[in-house]
């Protein structure tokens, strides 16, 4: 009985605990289940915070960037977008490139057939190509650009033994002067230059024999044969307006006869073919002339044939072929890369509405480019804090080497782009931000890689020509000789034009191109081709 009684205890007591322990359970499940929702809502609290505060600190960081290190990759949204705009207007890809290649080529085609197309493909009765056995003593008149020059062209061994030139800048007020008043001065360089430079003109002038002269004339002209040519239009700044339709050499014969210098002028050509002539003289697989600076222009060696406009009563040796001097620049297209500024610039130019390749690719127009987006930028975007409009509003300001300066640096050294523009545009340091200079350097890159693309299409253009015309061989080494300060000075200029002939045309066929510098081509080709016909 003793046994039982304490089996029962002993069962009451577990059963009590049991009860006990039951009723602990219920209040420890709901106090853990009120923690575990006390901590998600303090959890979703801090991280809504927390993405708040990261928004308004990134942008912060976006508007402001003197809150960025220097170092850092900053740009204002506003700049972003304006930036990105440009660059979609600039829509250089391979596909519209070959669009731009086809409607030249047409355009080409046109110019061979008629008078007065667009790219005027002018014959220049350049029919005696140099061959390298030229020899004598020349002088070259080079009228190009806003300068200048004459050379003195020494040809012996089937090599340009010397050349001596001198270069003075044309006063402006003679660019829209009179005709006669500009022959005039360039007659007078040349009487300056013999004095200084040409001993051996005493002899001359007493054998009575006469200076073979080269003239090199770089703006757009008709001729009629080698040594006679009247002028179509200035181009470049001039604006002379009782040129037209006078014979230029005529012009320069009777301003170097009123200023008693005894030469002849046997040539009349422009710098392109100038260029060309140049280098054929030295390497006889050059096919393109091509002048890449204050402006642009190309020419090349043509069939005769091919050239059906081409009026034999007029001159000509009746040679089957001839250099041909294209005028590109006068190119215009609904394929052409156009931004805002083309137009406006276009408009503000004494030849409005013509040379629309030229005023995209030549240095006389880049940083007029720039100047007017920085304007645009500083009145849409505050650029420079939006405060320096009036530095910014003055034509022709922004001077195309501070394009090539600051196309150079890139965006690697921001520091230095912006003391580059605080010092050449007279602009407040402090208005110059980070994102303002990055702007600036990606903008003249910008410019810079529209220029040389450009510029590559149209020697595509012309080569793919000559190939599907079979005047030269695939695979065939293709020689581009180059003048101009473009081309010579402008940072990564030649690589750009390279990367345009693989984009265009794939590796291998784009290592057939070759570009040559040919410095000083304009001038002594103008010799050599004044010498093959002395020659002759």
């Amino acid at each position: 009985e003793r046994e039982e009684e304490r089996e029962r205890e002993e069962r009451g007591r577990m059963a009590k605990a049991k009860k006990t322990e039951k009723e602990g359970k219920a209040p420890r499940a709901a106090n853990s289940g009120k923690t575990n929702v006390a901590w998600l809502v303090c959890s979703s609290v801090f991280g809504l915070t927390l993405g708040v505060s990261l928004y308004f600190w990134n942008t912060l960081k976006r508007t402001s960037p003197r809150f960025s290190r220097k170092d850092s990759f900053i740009m204002t949204k506003t700049h972003v977008d304006m930036i990105r705009k440009y660059r979609s207007k600039c829509d250089l890809s391979v596909e519209k490139l070959n669009q731009l290649i086809k409607d030249f080529q047409s355009q080409m085609s046109k110019g061979l057939k008629k008078e007065d197309e667009m790219i005027k493909m002018l014959a220049t009765y350049v029919e005696k190509m140099p061959t390298g056995s030229e020899t004598g003593e020349f002088l070259a008149i080079d009228l190009g650009g806003t300068n200048v020059r004459v050379v003195k062209v020494l040809l012996k061994d089937r090599k340009v033994q010397e050349v001596v030139a001198h270069e003075d800048a044309i006063p402006k007020e003679l660019m829209t002067g009179t005709t006669k008043q500009l022959f005039d001065f360039i007659a007078k360089q040349v009487k300056n230059f013999i004095t200084k430079y040409m001993k051996a003109q005493s002899m001359m002038m007493k054998k009575k024999k006469a200076y073979p002269i080269g003239f090199t004339f770089s703006y757009p002209m008709r001729q009629k044969s080698i040594n006679s040519g009247e002028l179509i239009c200035w181009t470049k700044g001039f604006g002379i307006k009782d040129t037209t339709g006078k014979c230029l050499v005529e012009l320069l014969q009777n301003s170097l006869t009123e200023q008693k210098v005894n030469g002849t002028v046997f040539a009349i050509l422009n710098d392109t073919v100038g260029t060309l002539a140049a280098n054929k003289f030295k390497d006889q697989d050059t096919q393109i002339g091509l002048i890449l600076g204050t402006g642009s222009n190309a020419a090349y060696i043509e069939r005769t044939s091919r050239c059906s406009k081409l009026n034999r009563e007029s001159g000509g040796s009746g040679s089957n072929q001839m250099i041909i001097n294209m005028e590109w620049g006068n190119y215009k297209s609904s394929h052409l890369p156009y931004m805002d500024v083309d137009k406006d610039i276009d408009a503000s130019t004494l030849n409005k509405g013509a040379q629309h390749y030229e005023k995209m690719i030549s240095g006389m127009y880049l940083g007029e480019m720039a100047r007017r987006i920085c304007l645009k930028a500083s009145k849409e975007i505050n650029l420079f804090g939006g405060t320096q409009r009036n530095k910014l509003e003055q034509e022709w300001s922004f001077p195309t080497s501070l394009v090539s300066k600051i196309d150079g640096l890139g965006t690697e050294d921001l520091h230095q782009v912006e003391n580059l523009l605080s010092s050449t545009l007279n602009i407040s340091e402090k208005s110059v931000t980070e994102s303002d200079a990055r702007f600036v350097a990606e903008l003249c890159t910008l410019i810079g890689d529209r220029s040389a693309t450009l510029a590559g299409a149209g020697v595509v253009a012309i080569y793919k020509y000559m190939l599907d015309n079979n005047q030269v061989d695939q695979g065939q080494r293709f020689v581009v000789a180059v003048d101009g300060g473009l081309f010579e000075h402008y940072p990564r200029y030649p690589d750009r034009m390279a990367q345009t002939f693989i984009d265009l045309l794939g590796k291998k066929q784009a290592q057939c191109i070759e570009l040559v510098h040919s410095p000083d081509g304009s001038g002594i080709g103008s010799a050599v081709i004044a010498a093959a016909q002395c020659n002759s």
